[in-house]
């Protein structure tokens, strides 16, 4: 079975069987929309909280971020620089936008301020990106099921896809905030055993290992130089990656879906708040662990041997150096990481397909629990693009950056399509669009002509939209159907 045994592979059956039992569970035959896709918007912030925490990481964190340290060093931690921009932001600006009304998706918003098209265009390029995400993030524990268990990479992204996409399409979100609170907690249990394992096991001890990395410049944070080709250059990576993490917090359907679940928009700053104080720590100490494993594999030449892909890393170390049984925990907690993300993406995806696109465009007038059930059949439609979206997944290269390499074509030109919505109150939807269109175009010139870090493409695409519709403004004014939200 490779480095896993049979008490291993029961505990990782009985987790997934027993998520998805779970998810299930909330299954309504006569569901309707509101309930099936919002909750009713009856949902309290810490659960809320905790679902946010999985949409927003998954096996690629749980992942590659230690695998990322393991190989190079820490700079791509500064990444938690952007938490303390974006989710200040979001509450200053994005909030008041989305507690008014009754929002399903936050395309919506864009056909009351511009028009449908721009409404259309912004969720198409969230279903390209976030069904994009989902295939990726099914591939990284199927990729680890082959290395550990010998179990085929097909098969295991098929059982993978299969068993989210099922528990999604009969819970709704209910059952997808539910699950994602107790596969949270499954993460942390798991990445502890591994870290006091690590610990343990390091020779002479915390201190020494933390010696031995900073002598080999494993912990080196900041790469100020100007170059404009470096991934973890800090420049790149504070202004690029803040982009990247306010574009998805503001207009990403996935996350604001949660949001859309609350009680009211007090209840949505605690869930927020709550998620910031979670994630600089646990992204920060995700990239320690990797720094210390590397001490550790150093001291051990067999086991270093042993690792044949470093995305691989921490159930790598689990088999290895974990009693069995508890390392089928650890490789459970990776698929719980995944999973949580999946479900999540899979209701968002569903909910931006039925409402934004088959609801106002295919059957308009149709009962409410007609569009429940067709959420249901979107939600198991995307399923199965993104499963077979996984079986191609590993040409995308490093794991931790592999989602990056495709938000960031886009990402840009969403956010700044939303910015000339929010701040601009004199671009109208021809502004908008040809905001949109200099923007797409400045991107893809970017990333085709030249060598910058997939960072800067963020920025790019936002200054060149935002720019290009302000522009076009002043020239060619033109009537505005709403108004921009007055701010400050």
């Amino acid at each position: 079975m490779g480095l896993l045994n049979l008490l291993d592979a029961a505990v990782i059956v009985s987790y997934l069987a027993g998520i998805t039992w779970i998810g299930t569970r909330f299954y309504q035959k006569h569901t309707g929309m509101n309930e099936y896709l919002l909750g009713s918007k009856a949902m309290k912030w810490f659960p809320v909280a905790l679902s946010i925490i999985a949409a927003d990481t998954s096996a690629i964190s749980y992942l590659g971020v230690p695998a990322w340290s393991f190989q190079h060093d820490m700079k791509l931690n500064q990444n938690i620089l952007m938490f303390l921009i974006a989710i200040p932001l979001f509450i200053w600006l994005f909030l008041p936008i989305y507690s008014r009304g009754n929002l399903y998706t936050a395309y919506q918003y864009l056909e009351t301020r511009f028009d449908l098209k721009l409404r259309l265009l912004a969720s198409l390029f969230f279903l390209v990106i976030r069904g994009a995400h989902v295939a990726v993030i099914i591939y990284a524990p199927a990729l680890m099921m082959s290395e550990l268990m010998g179990v085929p990479l097909k098969l295991s992204i098929l059982v993978m896809g299969a068993l989210t996409a099922f528990y999604t399409t009969l819970g709704g979100i209910k059952g997808v905030i539910w699950t994602d609170a107790i596969q949270v907690g499954t993460v942390f249990v798991g990445f502890t055993a591994v870290a006091l394992s690590v610990l343990y096991h390091i020779p002479g001890g915390l201190s020494s290992a933390l010696s031995t990395a900073v002598a080999e410049g494993k912990f080196e944070l900041f790469d100020f130089s100007l170059s404009l080709e470096k991934v973890d250059n800090f420049w790149a990576i504070l202004i690029g990656g803040t982009i990247l993490a306010v574009q998805p917090l503001c207009t990403d359907q996935a996350i604001l879906q949660k949001f859309f679940t609350t009680k009211s928009a007090r209840e949505t700053s605690k869930s927020l708040y709550f998620y910031g104080a979670v994630m600089i720590p646990l992204m920060t100490l995700l990239s320690i662990l990797g720094v210390l494993m590397y001490v550790l594999y150093a001291h051990q030449p067999a086991l270093r041997a042993s690792l044949k892909n470093p995305d691989a890393l921490i159930p790598h170390y689990a088999a290895s150096m974990l009693p069995h049984g508890l390392a089928g925990l650890v490789v459970a907690s990776i698929f719980a990481g995944s999973m949580s993300t999946v479900s999540a993406s899979l209701n968002s995806l569903a909910t931006s397909s039925v409402i934004d696109i088959y609801k106002r465009l295919v059957k308009s007038n149709q009962s409410d629990r007609h569009y429940a059930s067709a959420s249901r059949w979107a939600t198991a439609l995307w399923g199965l693009l993104a499963t077979v979206g996984a079986l191609y997944a590993d040409r995308l290269g490093e794991l931790v950056l592999a989602f990056t390499r495709i938000q960031s074509l886009m990402a840009g030109t969403i956010l700044g399509i939303f910015l000339l919505g929010v701040l601009f109150k004199k671009v109208g939807s021809r502004g908008a669009m040809a905001g949109v269109l200099i923007g797409l175009g400045a991107v893809i010139y970017v990333s085709v002509f030249t060598t910058a870090s997939i960072f800067w493409y963020g920025v790019i695409g936002t200054l060149a939209t935002v720019l290009a519709g302000w522009l076009y403004s002043l020239v060619f004014p033109e009537n505005v159907r709403g108004e921009a939200v007055a701010v400050g």
